[in-house]
């Protein structure tokens, strides 16, 4: 039980960052109550379950804001194009070579372990406050999609890492969730209208992503929109 218990909080501090530690403190509580039999424990609950578990609680921590929400209707997927980062070098780069007054461009940004953690997802300002992003080129869609940047170069480098990947499937999901947003209207930056893009990379696994929502959505309990 206690090898179960500390390879399982392990791998919650490294798919959450420490934030999470209070919540996983909670639901690791709980396993004193379940038999001591290994197999019993795997039939009541899962490493995969708990770790779901633990991060839906923070994702739903994260998301929430203390203003009117925006009516959002479209996802769009980017990355950096660049090896490191993370949302404060990026907020850095947009206010002061950009001169944009609201910083960061995009709503949340999904480390790869450089600047930030692997999987870490952070919050930019735009989120915090519901304002309108600054992550495409076409006005109209910034006024009305959430901007989700993940760290790395997906055109000329490799792939998301898993946790980039875990994290992007979890976060995606629920705001699509929340803000009854379509299957159909979580798209790539390459697929917004404007002049063309790339972005987020050839190497960018569109087809994996959504066939990981649908089998995430199944699993879980969507979110209660405020009202």
């Amino acid at each position: 039980m206690n090898t179960l218990k500390n390879r399982t909080y392990e791998k919650i501090i490294q798919y959450v960052s420490l934030t999470m530690i209070v919540a996983a403190g909670g639901i690791l509580g709980a396993l004193p109550l379940l038999s001591s039999s290994s197999a019993e424990v795997r039939t009541v609950i899962s490493e995969n379950d708990m770790l779901r578990t633990a991060f839906a609680q923070k994702i739903s921590q994260i998301c929430a804001v203390g203003t009117k929400e925006r009516p959002w209707q479209y996802i769009v997927i980017h990355h950096s194009a660049s090896e490191t980062g993370n949302a404060t070098r990026f907020d850095t780069y947009h206010r002061e070579q950009k001169g944009w007054e609201h910083g960061l461009a995009y709503h949340f940004v999904i480390g790869n372990g450089t600047l930030s953690g692997d999987g870490e997802v952070e919050v930019g300002n735009r989120w915090k406050k519901q304002i309108h992003g600054a992550h495409t080129a076409n006005m109209d869609c910034n006024q009305v999609a959430i901007g989700i940047c993940l760290v790395g170069d997906f055109e000329n480098g490799g792939k998301p890492s898993g946790d980039q990947f875990d994290s992007l499937v979890r976060l995606t999901r629920y705001l699509s969730s929340k803000y009854d947003i379509p299957l159909s209207n979580i798209i790539l930056h390459s697929q917004v209208h404007q002049k063309g893009t790339a972005c987020p990379g050839k190497n960018f696994p569109m087809a994996e992503f959504k066939t990981s929502l649908i089998q995430f959505a199944s699993n879980e309990i969507s979110p209660s929109r405020k009202s």
